[in-house]
């Protein structure tokens, strides 16, 4: 039988699938190969039937900002060229009942291989143009000769997927951080933070675990507010430079989080300092400069100088409201533009001040089991070209769901926009006031393990190590729920297990009679185990079920044969 190319097959297909015997006559193969494609050439095209395509776009996003409403008979369509002369009426996609995806079938008799372009329409609003010059301003697809399902897509999210990938190598480096923002406030309130119920200092505590960086929050608040007030406005920079000296002198690194605000800043409250209140815009641009330059400017001339600097807390909804808040109402070109000049001139002050120790950026928001908001949050930063290094994400199970939702969002944030990521706060509760399971793990001290176990396996598993840090949020909080330190002010397990997140690589292996136990650190919770009797290719699977730790498995002695080992990453 001759063959053709597999395209060229494939889009000949209905012209000739036909057997060629060669052995039965005389005829040379080059002479039969000429013969068949002959036949094709003068075969006269019958007319094409029609070829069914559905098209699939999620309205998520829209539902929940109250853009469209479906109960209230508002319409989707799908317009384009081949389809309906970009009809804007013709083609209605339906959602199943609760359902947020709409779909539609339509026929096209086109010929195979033509190019089709198309968008969605919403009420008569066609989807925007966020694409570079040059480029096209529409989705297509290209006609096969079989049906077609095209893939899910989000409305409005026609983007230039140049502008959304990072230009540069994301950051590698291990970070296994901790916030410690109220240490020096508990010491000074007495606690005593113990090792195995010997006092000593918590950032040897954890050092000694294998944390490598102290994340500090910053306030803008007055000496008189944090007088009046300790917990929620002392941390100024009046207390928080010589923690950070602290940090610096234990060998730590030091991650800065911006408030830009006097105390707490989060998604519900990003309200400016008082003293800014007043500022036109063009002056709160100038502000913002001006300030994060001095903070720069006196960390350094402490010898604290950041390593990473977040540009703002759990900004999803933006900062310094109302002038640079987004979303809802909110979510307009005006003030995504205020919002990112704002963010331009917080990173034209740090580079000011930081000289050649320019440290790493970070824009964090809170949407860690969310990736549709996630994704508009930074697709939209990133089309309005904000340079940044490094994705922050906060994820609890408590609030932001199971973590199959952290594993979607961590997966697709590196794929879409290959940055380093950052799980920028998250924890697991060691005690609770009342008998709780949160999504399969007991708020216990082996449940505070088993979950950093989970996470390990999660956030290790991302392809390309693209989430190379994360930080364990209200570390220093003594006896609380989602601290590293017990009610007796001991460090609890889950501190020893979030440590090896960061750990070399090393597979050890012990013998105990017929039995081998392999272990391995944490950082190596998403790593494949393959076996070989050679220490080379071929590689095979080891599938044994991996024991509760998350980091050993046992396995039977073979006499009489060699079994070499290896853990391969993604």
């Amino acid at each position: 039988m001759i063959r053709f190319p597999s395209s060229y097959r494939q889009r000949h297909a209905s012209g000739w699938r036909r057997r060629l015997d060669l052995a039965s006559g005389s005829i040379s193969k080059g002479a039969v190969a000429i013969l068949a494609i002959a036949g094709l050439l003068l075969e006269s095209p019958a007319a094409r039937a029609s070829t069914p395509v559905t098209f699939q776009v999620d309205m998520t996003v829209q539902i929940a900002l109250g853009s469209f409403d479906p109960a209230g008979g508002e319409l989707l369509t799908v317009a384009g060229d081949l389809l309906n002369g970009w009809s804007t009426t013709a083609s209605v996609l339906t959602n199943a009942p609760t359902s947020s995806l709409y779909s539609g079938t339509f026929n096209f008799t086109n010929p195979v291989g033509s190019t089709a372009s198309y968008k969605f329409v919403m009420n008569g609003l066609w989807e925007k143009n966020n694409v570079g010059p040059g480029e096209t301003q529409n989705r297509q697809f290209t006609l096969a000769t079989e049906p077609q399902v095209l893939p899910v897509v989000y409305f409005d999210n026609l983007t230039n997927a140049s502008l959304l990938q990072s230009t540069q190598a994301p950051y590698r480096a291990s970070v296994v951080g901790a916030d410690m923002s109220m240490l020096a406030y508990y010491e000074s309130q007495g606690t005593k933070y113990r090792d195995a119920g010997q006092v000593d200092d918590a950032l040897r505590i954890l050092k000694r675990r294998g944390f490598n960086c102290i994340r500090l929050r910053l306030f803008t608040s007055s000496a008189a507010q944090a007088l009046a007030n300790p917990y929620n406005y002392q941390n100024n920079l009046e207390y928080t430079v010589p923690l950070a000296v602290r940090v610096k002198n234990a060998g730590l690194q030091f991650a800065l989080d911006f408030h830009y605000s006097d105390s707490w800043a989060d998604p519900g409250h990003q309200w400016p300092p008082g003293a800014w209140t007043n500022l036109t815009f063009p002056q709160l641009v100038g502000r913002m400069r001006e300030y994060n330059s001095n903070c720069i400017a006196t960390f350094r001339a402490a010898g604290a100088m950041p390593d990473f600097v977040q540009v703002g807390n759990e900004i999803t909804p933006g900062f310094l409201w109302p002038i640079g808040r987004v979303g809802g109402s909110y979510d307009t070109a005006e003030q995504w533009s205020q919002f990112v000049q704002l963010l331009n001139a917080a990173r034209q002050g740090i580079q000011d001040a930081a000289g050649p120790e320019l440290p790493k950026f970070i824009v964090h928001i809170d949407r860690g089991g969310d990736w549709v908001r996630t994704q508009w949050f930074f697709d939209n930063l990133l089309l309005r070209e904000f340079q940044f290094d490094i994705i922050g994400l906060s994820y609890y199970p408590t609030w932001h769901g199971a973590l199959t939702g952290l594993s979607n969002c961590l997966t697709r944030a590196a794929r879409r926009y290959h940055k380093a990521i950052f799980v920028a706060e998250t924890g697991f509760p060691w005690a609770s006031n009342t008998p709780t399971n949160i999504f399969g793990f007991p708020a216990t001290l082996e449940g505070q393990v088993q979950y950093v176990i989970a996470f390990a396996q999660i956030a290790k598993s991302v392809p390309g190590a693209m989430v190379p840090g994360a930080f364990w949020w209200g570390t220093e909080y003594p006896g609380s729920w989602n601290s590293l330190f017990d009610s007796g002010i001991n460090v609890v397990p889950a501190a020893e297990s979030f440590g090896q997140l960061g750990a070399a690589i090393r597979l050890n292996l012990d013998r105990a009679g017929t039995n081998l136990t392999l272990r391995w650190p944490l950082s190596g919770a998403g790593m494949a185990l393959e076996s070989s009797g050679v220490p080379k290719p071929p590689w095979s699977a080891v599938t044994n079920t991996i024991q509760a730790t998350g980091t050993g498995l046992t396995l039977p002695v073979i006499p009489n044969s060699n079994t070499f080992y290896r853990l391969r990453g993604n």
